[in-house]
């Protein structure tokens, strides 16, 4: 018998899917939240960079709903900010993703007016959804 590393069959099927989630594209459709506390460094790298930080979205001077997801620029403009559609709701309300104004647009929930976000590129993976949520409900870091 060889001396080793002895994987158990569950441990090497886990090992895998944890490979495959990671692997599967441009679109960040296999980020998976690592244990411990989401932060706004992680959203950002994630998902409002590649995703909603693009010319003619949601950047700089101009950008749609005077909401800028540019680094920097996205905590103080989501977090308890109203949102512009329905000033009774706030953007990001820390603990709360459910009543989050931004996470309700990203999963189309009933209560928001216009369209599902981003506008382009088709909606977010479920791992891009959890890691919005994750943070929001761990008080939005």
């Amino acid at each position: 018998m060889s001396e080793g590393i002895s994987i158990s069959r569950p441990g090497l099927l886990l090992a895998g899917l944890l490979v495959f989630a990671g692997c599967s594209g441009g679109s960040g459709g296999g980020v998976i939240p690592g244990p411990g506390s989401v932060t706004l460094v992680d959203v950002q790298a994630q998902v409002f960079s590649p995703r909603c930080a693009l010319s003619g979205c949601h950047i700089g001077p101009g950008a749609q709903m005077d909401l800028d997801l540019s680094a920097g620029n996205a905590g103080p403009d989501t977090i308890g900010v109203s949102a512009q559609e329905i000033p009774a709701m706030l953007r990001v309300e820390p603990g709360n993703a459910a009543d989050s104004y931004l996470y309700m647009k990203l999963i189309q929930d009933p209560r928001i007016l216009g369209d599902q976000m981003p506008a382009s590129g088709g909606p977010l993976s479920a791992g891009q959804l959890n890691l919005i949520e994750s943070w929001i409900d761990q008080g939005a870091n």
